[in-house]
């Protein structure tokens, strides 16, 4: 189990150690005893990293200046609605948008569990509550703390653009898979355009896209120059309009059944706006089996950060033009070849903007390493929230272990999904293929739920659609 980042003087975050565990939700009203709640609600903590039983549990904003959860396995946790963000998130590769995420800003030492940004972050759903309703009273509540704490002078010392909320959270990216995130520090947004995007037009800097798809084996790279029309450009996919559009062209061998020429085909779109740079990018290919059934969507989003520093996040959509059997299999490959080839990108962007770099303000850590290392890509799935590691984790634990098998025998007569309802042992195939038939129609009824977004329906709808032509094929071959 990990370990929970520890208090910093200012009592952001706490967990207490030595509180009784909780038995019911009425225990955990007993928990904050005589502390006013203009707001709670039941929520969910998932523990992100690693093997991790979700925590039921109940939330908090007390006085509005705190926000709170309390789990029935023990999970303490107090943030000071001063030092917090939250955001809408997404689970199961942004299939279902139920969660929010609660971001902690955290003078801790990274060894103590703090991120590459300085923060310390929780995943959250509601039980009952709608998730959208739960994250705009937060955003409220801490809007009101900052004007509160302001007025009485009690940020004093702070760093006023540091108390100021991230940008809101990129509507297009919260779609998409998230392949990584780093931080890029003391770097203005014009510097990062100029390094990563600019091809040396019209500034000084050097050429960083062309060198970079060359040295990656890619042959014949064409970069136009950014083009800008009234009106602007219309992205297909995203719906979005950009100010600046250029078209990236190269090809390279590709190992398939032999070797094959694969043209690559980028069409890159920008737009600068309120302290975010974007560019999205769709990628499109020639030359292999299946390649004119999809095309790659990546998204940088460049965010400004503090005083002088850059988010950057880079997200990933696999389109599928027309239906086909293997959309599993090319996801899987076309992501995993994408995000190495991006990140990659990145480190050099990070490399390339160093020289640029202002110094840090004093407010920085002084023991703060600034190598290559300090900002190793992580995906949304590898942030772990740290725990203590006393008795009361370890009874927790133990609890766990022993309480789950024994719910889910309690709870199970009370699901009813038809999908655990048994079907009789087939004889022949053509009863094999009925009862695989009957599973389908049952899966579309669970799978295609109001909580999936409308674009990831139709993709379901179209892996189903594949699914039941090869059961055709099957019975036409058996009876051939």
């Amino acid at each position: 189990m990990m370990k929970h980042a520890r208090p910093t003087k200012t009592a952001v975050v706490s967990r207490v150690k030595s509180d009784p565990l909780p038995d019911t939700y009425s225990s955990l009203d007993e928990a904050g005893e005589n502390e006013n709640s203009s707001f709670k609600w039941a929520a969910v903590y998932w523990k992100e990293g690693g093997i991790n039983l979700p925590e039921n549990g109940r939330m908090k904003l007390k006085n509005n200046t705190h926000l709170s959860f309390r789990g029935i396995f023990g999970t303490k946790l107090d943030c000071d609605l001063t030092q917090i963000s939250v955001e809408t998130e997404s689970r199961m590769n942004g299939m279902i948008r139920d969660a929010f995420r609660v971001v902690v800003r955290s003078d801790v030492s990274k060894e103590d569990g703090v991120d590459d940004d300085g923060n310390i972050n929780y995943l959250f759903t509601t039980v009952i509550k709608d998730p959208t309703a739960v994250v705009e009273r937060i955003q409220s509540a801490i809007d009101e703390a900052h004007v509160v704490s302001k007025k009485n002078g009690a940020d004093e010392g702070i760093n006023d653009q540091q108390q100021l909320r991230r940008l809101p959270p990129d509507d297009v990216l919260q779609k998409m898979t998230i392949m990584g995130k780093r931080k890029i520090k003391g770097v203005s947004m014009q510097d990062y355009f100029e390094v990563a995007w600019s091809e040396g037009n019209e500034c000084e800097k050097e050429p960083m896209y062309e060198p970079f798809l060359t040295s990656c084996g890619k042959n014949n790279v064409k970069v136009q120059k950014w083009e800008s029309q009234e009106g602007g450009f219309k992205g297909e996919w995203c719906d979005e309009s950009y100010t600046q559009q250029r078209i990236v062209t190269f090809n390279f061998m590709k190992k398939t059944i032999g070797e094959t020429l694969v043209s690559v085909q980028h069409t890159q779109r920008c737009r600068r706006v309120n302290d975010r740079c974007i560019v999205h990018m769709t990628l499109d290919m020639k030359g292999f089996p299946f390649a004119d059934c999809f095309v790659v969507e990546v998204r940088h989003v460049a965010s400004c950060v503090g005083e002088n520093d850059i988010l950057v996040e880079i997200g990933l959509f696999v389109r599928f033009l027309k239906s086909c059997m293997f959309e599993s299999k090319i996801r899987t490959n076309t992501s995993a070849e994408t995000t190495k080839l991006q990140m990659d990108l990145l480190d050099r962007v990070i490399k390339g903007c160093k020289p640029y770099a202002i110094e840090q303000t004093a407010g920085t850590d002084e023991g703060e390493e600034d190598d290559d290392s300090d900002g190793m890509a992580e995906t949304e799935s590898a942030i772990a929230v740290k725990r203590d590691s006393g008795v009361i984790h370890v009874l927790a634990a133990a609890i766990q272990f022993i309480l789950t098998p024994i719910l889910s025998m309690l709870l199970m007569p009370l699901i009813r999904l038809k999908l655990f309802d048994p079907l009789p042992r087939p004889k022949t195939t053509r009863d094999a293929l009925n009862n695989v038939r009957k599973r389908i129609v049952q899966l579309e009824e669970v799978s295609l739920t109001n909580n999936v977004p409308a674009e990831q329906r139709q993709t379901i709808k179209r892996e189903i659609e594949a699914i039941n032509a090869a059961l055709k094929r099957i019975e036409s071959l058996h009876h051939s």
